[in-house]
Formats: C-alpha cells, sequence, structure tokens
C-alpha cells in the first residue's frame, strides 16, 4: 500500500537486512535518502533502478509522497502549452466518448467536474500532438492524473504521453514492437508456460497485454498502486512494462497453466494478473522476504547473472 503505518516503517527496515545484498544488483534506498531527494528535489546521486526497486519497499512513502515524486522524475522541467486551439471534432467525439468509460466503477469518475478535468486534459493533448491526437488507453491514465489530483496535470500528462507516443501512433508500431518484445522475454524466461499459451491458441499476445501497454498497466493494476506504476514509467520507460509483466507472469505461471482455454487465460490475465502480483509484494514485505521474492521474479539480479 501507499498509505504509511508504523508496523509498514519496520518492515521496510527489516527489507534492507532480509537478504545479504554483496551479490546483488542493486544498492539499497535508506528513508533518510528519500529524505534527500525530497528536499533537494533531485536523483543525481542515485541509479533509477535502485530507486524503483525501492519503490516497491519503502513503505513509509505515502501517496503525497508519491505525487511529489512523479515530479521530481519529471524529465520536463520547462513545460508550457501552446496558445488552445479547436481539436478536430473526430478526436472530440471519441474523447467525449471514452470519458464515460473511464474507470466507470469508480463513483468519483460519475461527478462532471472530474469528468470535465479528465476532457480537458485530453483535448489539450490532441491539440499539443496533433500527429497521436487521441487514442484509446489514453484516458486511463490522464484519469489516474485527475483523481489523485497530481499538480500541474497536463505537463505530467503530456511528457507520460509523450514517451509513450510510438504505441499510438497510426500503425501503432510501438505497440507491436512491445508485444513482440515480451513474446521473445516470455519464450526465453518461462518456455513452459509460453508452450502451454502456444497449445490453447493463444498464438496473439495483444489479446492479452495490449490493455497493458496502452494504459500503462493502469486499468489492470489496484488504485492504491497507480502512483507508483507512474513513478517507476518516468523513471525507467516503456521497457519496464515488459520486466513487470515477465514478473508477474513467472509469479502466476502455475495458475495460469492450469487454466485450458484462451477464454480463461484471457480473463485471468486482464483482470487478475496485476492483482495477485500486488498482493504477493504486500504479503511478502509483511513477512520480510520482499527482496527474495524480488530475486525469484527476476526484478533483482544476482551479480553473476547475465
Amino acid at each position: 500500500m501507499l498509505v504509511s503505518k508504523n508496523s509498514d516503517t519496520e518492515n521496510e527496515n527489516n527489507t534492507n537486512s532480509q537478504t545479504p545484498r554483496h551479490n546483488l544488483s542493486f544498492n539499497a534506498i535508506q528513508k533518510e535518502d528519500w529524505t534527500q531527494i525530497m528536499e533537494e528535489e533531485s536523483i543525481n546521486d542515485f541509479r533509477s533502478k535502485d530507486l524503483t526497486l525501492a519503490l516497491f519497499y519503502s513503505a513509509h512513502l505515502t501517496t503525497s509522497d508519491h505525487i511529489n515524486l512523479i515530479h521530481i522524475f519529471s524529465q520536463f522541467k520547462d513545460f508550457e502549452m501552446p496558445n488552445p486551439q479547436e481539436p478536430s471534432a473526430y478526436y472530440a467525439e471519441l474523447i467525449d466518448r471514452d470519458v464515460g468509460r473511464t474507470y466507470q466503477w469508480i463513483p468519483y469518475f460519475k461527478d462532471k467536474q472530474n469528468q470535465d478535468q479528465l476532457r480537458k486534459l485530453l483535448l489539450n493533448y490532441a491539440d499539443y500532438d496533433p500527429d497521436v491526437g487521441y487514442a484509446q488507453g489514453m484516458n486511463f491514465i490522464a484519469g489516474t492524473l485527475v483523481y489523485f489530483q497530481v499538480p500541474q496535470p497536463q505537463k505530467i500528462f503530456n511528457e507520460l504521453i509523450q514517451n509513450h507516443r510510438n504505441n499510438y501512433i497510426a500503425g501503432t508500431p510501438g505497440l507491436f514492437e512491445n508485444l513482440a518484445k515480451l513474446k521473445f522475454k516470455l519464450k526465453t524466461s518461462i518456455p513452459k508456460l509460453y508452450k502451454h499459451l502456444q497449445e490453447i491458441g493463444l498464438n496473439d499476445l495483444g489479446i492479452c497485454f495490449s490493455p497493458y501497454y496502452l494504459t500503462l498497466m493502469l486499468q489492470n493494476t489496484p488504485f492504491q498502486y497507480h502512483m507508483l506504476i507512474l513513478n517507476i514509467y518516468q523513471l525507467m520507460g516503456q521497457k519496464y512494462i515488459t520486466k513487470l509483466l515477465i514478473a508477474m507472469l513467472k509469479l502466476s505461471k502455475n495458475t495460469i497453466m492450469k487454466l485450458k482455454d484462451v477464454e480463461r487465460v484471457n480473463k485471468y490475465i486482464r483482470t487478475e494478473l496485476a492483482v495477485n502480483f500486488f498482493q504477493e509484494i504486500e504479503i511478502c514485505r509483511k513477512e520480510q522476504r520482499l527482496i527474495q521474492l524480488l530475486v525469484n521474479i527476476g526484478l533483482i539480479k544476482r551479480v553473476n547473472q547475465y
């Protein structure tokens, strides 16, 4: 969870001594390091991959901390929107349709004022980057920024989409590239699971995994972890989506292997894969075995692994 609790702070301190780190490929980020980052608003003294792992085990970080961090991690330091223009009627219609579909199970998004904020972010981006305009999936990213009332949401939204725009431009070349990389990683890292998916007829991974890339994993992830996901993305970019998906699949391998048809596998991956991953993260953190879990699923490597 992103909410701080005293017991969580104790667990975090214990996390740092769970596993000897002389042969692990990360340096622990301590609570005082986060204090330095917040005060200096800079991560120059730290490696992005160390910060990324620390986002998982630093239980003292609150939602407010994560909101501050998304600006500290931002590369758009001097951002200004151009003079607003009227986006095309085509994009305006698409946006109006999808605003009502964004996290529709959450009452917050039925409020007209919140829908208007969401619509404004999307319309502004369509004007800012007319070659992309608007594509499905962007609404969930914008919706998260609105829900958590992130300051300067247009700046952060534009940066997130700009860094991910090859997934949305005509022909979606970035999406196809990411799915190809995911297929390769799955085949080489979890060959038995890859073979099982082939045997049941799941040859097109886009059926299950496209939403993870088009929404930066947000549509499929419990809401309390949304800011964590966005901060990871700010640090590591879209390559980490594939890394996280492989880690999630390793964790759920045995469950998925028991599912014998495409429909059931698709439903599990879309609705339960990320949920089960973060539930296990919480359990392992509280039981002081989180570092070992991260090693087991490949998010931390031993220095002799290449």
